[in-house]
């Protein structure tokens, strides 16, 4: 049964991981032509950037504390208990109320963060230029719609996890980027960040509208109650509360690190959302594809009187995702420039932008690897219905980036290079807290330590073969011909990873290809 459960994972978790390189491709699109309308550090009046980036904060606070502290730590694993005893009647009412009742303190907050706009606002750019603070203060009360429609979203893609079915889910993020394009090409010359913003709103909305078909697939039944006193949907909400703290954490931190930001040079907010950006890339293709689709499992294992198969499939997870990030990692730090060239450098975009940028996102990718296994032992905790550890680890790397991000930003000059810092010092020290405790809960070694060294040996063997491509190919001009270079470097870095993965007799490489012949 165990081994059913974990060959089962890999075929949906591609398919994510497909649909997360799509929505990833268009994103880099999505950013190529931000940078090209608008720039980073040369901005005026409605073409600035840093006031879109910063609005952006507070809709996302609400956001992810609201729901996504919900959905991860509470909503999949009493549904599926309820699944899994085929008690759909149950499960169908505890969905109904935990999205009733979301959906209307999501509502009501958010009105209120629009009635307070420009003092909530002095929370994330108090360090603006008047016209700038104004400009985010518009934007913001428009992005404030958006946590609306992403509530129902979430709900309607956690219950599509809960049943394993990730097809329209996996379009979500795709519809969602294309509602921001069309923006951008449409409205963003005219009418600058604001069109931009109104295509936020458009491209949540097809996020939500996209969902719709899956609810028939799963035979959703809506329930039009508020019964907040429901046992099911009590513990749901006790359960919340460390989870919603632990994330609270980070989003103070991305809040407080804009905030920072605000008294910096002009363009600083932008550039440090650009690099995120990219260093997201790898993250969505890869992390959380796995900690989408391995969730359930881990619930399900969970369950069982004895911790062994939870810590062999936890183990085996984590070495997939590795196999993975390693190499990515290694790949983006020897083509960071080109990267960025080829992605942002264009347009009202500087070579001076661009060169902050890449010196940005070389720092913040060396945590990658911490980021990415972050997001497997937190699901880890949660299967167990322990949302506490989690809480404390990510204050102890929120306050901890938010002392050094404040004193290396300003203190000592390092401005945006300082913040980056700050975030990969955050990212592993609450890896560190995670998986030291995990493995002390659980009782077994977690990882295979002499497989990770050969992956990472593979990794830096691939970078080696990366230089040699870069050294003998020609650096192309035209945009259309550096996407193509790109792609052309990091097939032959790809092959040559793989060659190295099975010189080194490395087990992941053979079940990943394994799958992939499968799907094809």
């Amino acid at each position: 049964m165990q081994s059913e459960r974990h060959l089962n994972i890999l075929p949906p978790t591609l398919l994510l991981a497909l649909s997360a390189l799509l929505s990833s491709a268009l994103g880099v699109f999505r950013d190529h032509l931000l940078a090209k309308t608008f720039g980073a550090t040369n901005v005026q009046g409605i073409y600035n950037l840093d006031a879109y980036y910063a609005a952006f904060r507070i809709p996302d606070f609400l956001y992810t504390i609201l729901i996504l502290g919900s959905v991860s730590a509470a909503f999949i694993p009493i549904f599926t208990q309820y699944k899994k005893e085929n008690n759909f009647k149950d499960a169908w009412e505890f969905s109904s109320v935990m999205l009733n009742v979301l959906f209307l303190a999501v509502a009501s907050i958010s009105f209120i963060a629009f009635l307070f706009a420009p003092q909530v606002t002095k929370m994330v750019a108090a360090g603006f230029e008047p016209e700038s603070f104004a400009l985010t203060v518009k934007l913001m009360r428009i992005m404030l719609l958006s946590p609306l429609i992403f509530t129902l979203s979430a709900i309607f893609i956690s219950l599509q996890d809960c049943f394993k079915t990730f097809f329209y889910r996996s379009l979500a993020p795709i519809f969602y980027n294309l509602g921001i394009i069309f923006a951008i090409l449409y409205f963003g010359a005219k009418f600058g960040v604001v069109g931009v913003t109104w295509g936020v709103i458009l491209g949540a909305m097809l996020n939500l509208l996209i969902q719709i078909p899956a609810l028939f697939q799963i035979g959703y039944k809506h329930v039009w109650s508020f019964d907040f006193k429901r046992p099911d949907v009590r513990k749901a909400l006790t359960l919340m509360v460390p989870r919603v703290m632990a994330l609270g954490m980070y989003q103070i931190s991305q809040i407080f690190y804009t905030y920072v930001a605000s008294f910096l040079a002009t363009g600083s907010i932008t550039i440090l959302y650009f690099a995120n950006n990219l260093y997201s890339l790898p993250l969505a293709v890869i992390a959380v594809s796995f900690s989408i689709t391995s969730f359930a499992t881990f619930s399900e294992l969970a369950t069982e009187p004895t911790t062994e198969p939870f810590t062999d499939e936890m183990g085996r997870v984590i070495q997939q995702v590795l196999f993975l990030v390693f190499p990515a990692t290694i790949g983006v730090l020897m083509l960071r420039n080109e990267i960025i060239d080829t992605v942002l450098l264009s347009g009202k975009f500087t070579a001076h932008d661009a060169a902050l940028t890449g010196q940005v996102l070389v720092i913040m990718i060396v945590s990658l690897f911490t980021h990415s296994l972050i997001l497997l032992l937190t699901r880890g905790f949660y299967a167990y219905h322990n949302t506490k550890l989690p809480f404390y680890a990510s204050l102890v790397g929120a306050l901890v980036g938010a002392a050094f991000g404040y004193l290396l930003a300003i203190p000592f000059g390092y401005g945006v290079l300082g913040i980056a810092f700050a975030i990969s010092l955050s990212n592993i020290l609450v890896f560190l807290v995670l998986y030291v405790f995990l493995q002390k809960q659980l009782g077994r070694e977690i990882l295979d330590w002499f497989n990770v060294l050969k992956i990472v040996l593979a990794s830096l063997l691939m970078g080696q073969a990366v230089y040699l491509a870069k050294f003998f190919l020609v650096y192309p001009e035209t945009t259309a011909f550096k996407f193509a270079y790109l792609i052309l470097v990091s097939v032959l870095g790809m092959l040559a990873y793989f060659i190295f993965a099975y010189m080194f007799n490395i087990p992941q490489r053979e079940s990943i290809l394994a799958q992939i012949r499968r799907m094809l």
